[in-house]
């Protein structure tokens, strides 16, 4: 599937809102005078080095810099430049899988932003966090006394993200409701979680039929560790109403001397001394390639590439599965077979979709605001499997827990990949009965076109290095579908929406179902047809370099340092041992906020002191 038909069938990222309909956005003239677009001006040492400037190495530079203290460098590949428009392939890396059996031998790019901000810079805006049961399930593979589970998270969702109430006006028309408890206010934290302030009549439709659905729970705030029907914000800046991102929140306007940010610049691999990481090797993506610089670290490499990237550095310098290196002759430093498996996305289905017999009339509500402020889609319901399929729920939670746990991962796996995924099954088959593990995504837009989003994939893929190009772009396999019970459970989600728009809320207006139409009715009907539409990938790529012990296939520990070697950690996106369901921006914040100010909070900030003290006792270690 190339990049420009990609664009041009995009039913469910329409929706979204993440391409062809997200206007051009204004963004902060001013940003600091720190960004190095010249090799020349990298000094040699710095306290921390961070390879990749996205979403969570901006916001661990920014922590770890703030008291002037510690000097900190981040390597940023992108450009420095605000998002010109939606899935800007200038702003994208846009890598394709190879061939996918499961999904009739389609390829599918796994898209990750290349600028700034990483891929908080061009994503869908849609946020909101995924539920108490499903953070709690990180500390139960993650060993014993893990702090990485709701109780653990939650301070730093609040101090990562700051909430801003939708307007009056709003809440009322729609019924939003929120929990300031859920929330942080922190006026220090410049990343925002807000609301347009106007929606779509329609979506009060939408709303009210989604309301009588059966089993259908409505939380007084989706954040607040508990899934359902809710209005969730928008990434957004309340008073432009423009993206909120990374960049603008951990870079513009900060204008220090011990934080710095070169772009333009790809890490090529991991500077050792003896088993200590003491810094990191790069070159220009522009001019001469070959032009290798290394800058080290007195204290700590951090990696933050994201899930498709950090595996590769690790694997590039001599982290990972032996296989893997030994077919790129790169000489093994740590055997970490967990570097780069265990990979995992939201997938989704371009459909149902249906039309009208009959228009619905426009609900009255107050048009005061302005559309253009509706950056991305707002209404969702977030549900469990008991809510999707009551009837079947039983069914497929035994199938599920009948499974060997090496049946349906690589004949190749190795024995720690194999006990880690028994941990992961023997975790989640006893949620598969939860109403509070969101299976399925659904947006609910202003029209009777739907995309359900699969939050839960029990396939497991691989990212590994390419051996004939170990420098080049990674070879990325989703494994979409090799376990056959994601396959059950996309059926039961077209099943529900289909439901849903037979209910009675709509029977007025005379729905027809254009796609898959009516005629696809069986199971293998419709397993045919999800094979041949089904996209593993809603851009949220995690668990590269899980977070579990390193018998289970585990990257890193408890404190997010590599397992095998000193000075040497992972921030992002890939140390999520199991995908949230939900967006992953927030998440990412807080795993960055958390490692930064990974003190005993007690009901109280983490402060600039705490922080240092932090610091001192793991740099010690």
């Amino acid at each position: 599937m190339t990049y420009h038909h990609r664009q041009s069938d995009l039913t469910f990222l329409h929706i979204l809102s993440v391409a062809l309909s997200i206007v051009q956005l204004t963004y902060a003239s001013f940003h600091s005078a720190n960004v190095i677009r010249a090799v020349e001006q990298v000094k040699e040492e710095y306290d921390y080095v961070i390879a990749g400037g996205g979403t969570a190495g901006l916001t661990v530079g920014d922590r770890l810099s703030a008291d002037g203290k510690y000097s900190v460098l981040v390597i940023e590949y992108g450009i420095f430049g605000g998002v010109l428009a939606g899935m800007d392939p200038s702003r994208e890396f846009v890598i394709p899988s190879i061939p996918q059996a499961g999904l009739n031998n389609r390829s599918i790019p796994v898209v990750v932003g290349k600028l700034v901000g990483g891929s908080s810079g061009i994503n869908g805006l849609q946020f909101f966090r995924g539920t108490k049961e499903e953070y709690d399930l990180w500390a139960q593979v993650g060993g014993n006394g893990s702090t990485w589970d709701w109780n653990g998270m939650l301070p730093y969702f609040k101090r990562g993200i700051h909430f801003v109430p939708p307007l009056e006006y709003l809440a009322k028309d729609f019924n939003i409701s929120w929990d300031m408890n859920a929330w942080g206010q922190d006026n220090d934290t410049r990343v925002f979680a807000g609301y347009p302030n106007y929606l779509q009549p329609e979506l009060k439709l939408f709303y009210e039929g989604m309301v009588k659905m059966p089993g259908i729970e409505i939380p007084k705030d989706g954040n607040a560790g508990t899934d359902g029907l809710y209005f969730y914000p928008t990434t957004m800046d309340p008073a432009s109403y423009s993206r909120s991102y990374s960049r603008t929140g951990h870079w513009d306007g900060i204008n220090r001397s011990n934080y710095e940010l070169l772009i333009s610049s790809k890490v090529t691999r991991i500077v050792f001394d003896g088993n200590r990481a003491k810094g990191l090797s790069f070159v220009p993506i522009n001019g001469n390639s070959s032009q290798i610089t290394t800058v080290r670290a007195r204290k700590e490499v951090i990696i933050a590439a994201g899930a498709i990237h950090t595996p590769q550095i690790l694997q590039l310098s001599g982290i990972g599965p032996t296989s893997v290196l030994l077919a790129a002759n790169i000489s093994q430093m740590v055997d970490l077979p967990g570097v780069g498996t265990n990979f995992q996305d939201h997938g989704y289905i371009r459909g149902p979709q249906f039309v009208w017999g009959a228009q619905p009339p426009v609900p009255v509500v107050n048009t005061s605001g302005d559309p253009k402020t509706g950056l991305t889609a707002n209404l969702g319901a977030i549900i469990g499997l008991p809510v999707i399929t009551p009837e079947k729920v039983e069914s497929l939670a035994q199938a599920f827990e009948n499974q060997d746990p090496a049946q349906y991962l690589p004949k190749d796996a190795h024995p720690h990949i194999v006990a880690g995924y028994k941990a992961q099954k023997d975790a989640f088959a006893k949620i598969f009965r939860s109403k509070n593990t969101a299976w399925m995504w659904l947006i609910l837009g202003g029209t009777p076109s739907f995309g359900p989003a699969h939050q839960h994939p029990m396939s497991r893929g691989t990212v590994y290095i390419d051996p004939k190009d170990p420098s080049g772009e990674p070879i990325v396999d989703y494994r979409a579908f090799s376990n056959p019970i994601d396959v059950a459970t996309m059926i039961e989600m077209i099943r529900f929406t289909r439901k849903y728009m037979a209910s009675e809320t709509f029977a007025a207006y005379k729905p027809k179902e254009g796609q898959p139409g009516a005629s696809v009715e069986s199971d293998a009907q419709l397993e045919n047809w999800i094979r041949r539409q089904y996209i593993p990938s809603v851009y949220h790529p995690v668990g590269t370099a899980a977070k579990m012990p390193r018998e289970l296939g585990g990257v890193v520990d408890e404190e997010l340092l590599v397992y095998g070697v000193q000075g040497l950690s992972v921030v992002d996106a890939s140390i999520m041992p199991i995908i949230p369901g939900c967006p992953t921006t927030m998440t990412t914040y807080a795993i960055a906020e958390k490692v930064s100010f990974q003190t005993p909070f007690n009901g109280v900030k983490a402060n600039h002191q705490q922080a240092a003290e932090y610091i001192k006792k793991r740099t010690q270690g």
